[in-house]
């Protein structure tokens, strides 16, 4: 938490939960002030602010080594050294939290709604909405879920639900993804106890998500009797496969289960849904759900200025290993105008795919620019990847 002094207030007259839990900056203080233009509404009366240079620079660095940047994540992962850095078609995981440019805003404004969900009275839903290709998968996978247990002091996320054709009892269900979480706080349940507290209904789910929230101890704040235990996500990747016909029973039973955990008032429970805009209204008006409030959040299309991030971050990140990549400027050049010629509204998948085409057939050497020509054109839809 960071608190930004904006007057020249001394330290030793603010409250003592401030200088003891926050890292405070201030930027009145002082002789290196720049001056800037604000717009006041709600009738847009110009004022002038002065901020100090090098408590704005000291604010800058403490956001970036607060682990949200990319850079703070190890990549590649120590068990998967030769990692591809550009996946293509595949959602980036929770293991690729290092390589994810380009939705730094989306991201941040996504943990704000979260914070404040926490904060909020039950039930507490948020549905992360966006177009087929807009990267929900990886924003969910590798931008949100990862800064989010950095956050241990207020979140425990568990691993991110696939529903495919069994919601409950699937490879990439409800029971296996809380065997996984109970396995990881060294939490012994077998699977067949978790199956049965699923069968049995939420009181038995409550009990084990409890267990995990207790089994991550936080310290109290000052002025705090007791500490809250950090409330429980459940995150859904690819939301329209609950509507799916094949399945439809465990994700009908799903959805009630959720909105018991939801309901309840111990553990704080959040479920964080990503799903297509176009199938939408299932959800919306799921009879399982009734009653829920469900908070949206929509992912846009990416900003035209970030995809060159997508494209050269990445071989950032290698720079200092043995598999050090370069890429040359007339290829980002390249790149970015097949983007703006086509609009960029659906440029992310397409892009995506080039890259990793690149990357597999010219990146041996360090240098897949040395090709002589781009795989299709990023802009035509008739070199669309199947």
């Amino acid at each position: 938490m960071f608190g930004v002094l904006v007057e020249d207030i001394p330290v030793s007259e603010l409250r003592g939960e401030l200088t003891a839990t926050w890292q405070l900056v201030s930027l009145a203080s002082g002789k290196d002030h720049q001056m800037f233009r604000a717009v006041i509404p709600p009738h847009d009366k110009e004022v002038h602010v002065t901020f100090s240079r090098s408590g704005l620079n000291r604010l800058k660095t403490g956001l970036t080594r607060a682990g949200l940047d990319a850079g703070y994540f190890q990549w590649p992962p120590d068990d998967d050294p030769e990692r591809p850095p550009y996946r293509g078609l595949k959602a980036l995981e929770a293991e690729d939290a290092g390589i994810f440019f380009g939705r730094e805003a989306s991201t941040i404004a996504a943990l704000d709604r979260l914070r404040g969900l926490r904060e909020a009275a039950p039930p507490r839903l948020l549905v992360i909405l966006g177009a087929s290709g807009a990267g929900k998968s990886s924003f969910l996978r590798a931008g949100v879920i990862p800064r989010l247990e950095r956050d241990d002091r207020h979140f425990l996320a568990l691993p991110v639900m696939r529903p495919e054709r069994a919601a409950l009892s699937g490879e990439t269900g409800l029971i296996r993804c809380l065997e996984q979480a109970l396995k990881r706080a060294g939490i012994g349940v077998k699977r067949a106890s978790i199956k049965q507290g699923v069968d049995e209904g939420p009181e038995k789910l409550l009990h084990l998500l409890g267990e995990l929230a207790a089994s991550h101890p936080v310290e109290a704040m000052p002025g705090q009797t007791a500490p809250r235990p950090p409330a429980v996500v459940i995150a859904i990747d690819q939301g329209e496969e609950l509507f799916a016909t094949e399945g439809a029973e465990e994700a009908a039973r799903l959805l009630g289960l959720l909105k018991a955990l939801m309901l309840a008032r111990e553990p704080d429970v959040i479920v964080v849904i990503a799903i297509r805009s176009d199938a939408y209204e299932p959800l919306q008006s799921a009879k399982a759900l009734e009653g829920v409030r469900q908070e949206t959040f929509s992912l846009p299309p990416m900003p035209q200025g970030a995809y060159q991030t997508v494209i050269e971050g990445p071989a950032r990140r290698l720079a200092s290993s043995t598999r050090a990549l370069r890429i040359d400027a007339a290829l980002t050049q390249r790149l970015m105008a097949d983007i703006e010629a086509g609009g960029g509204k659906d440029a992310l998948p397409l892009l995506a795919f080039t890259l990793e085409r690149l990357y597999a057939d010219y990146g041996g050497d360090g240098n897949p620019s040395s090709c002589r020509r781009v795989i299709g054109s990023v802009s035509s839809k008739s070199q669309r990847p199947p």
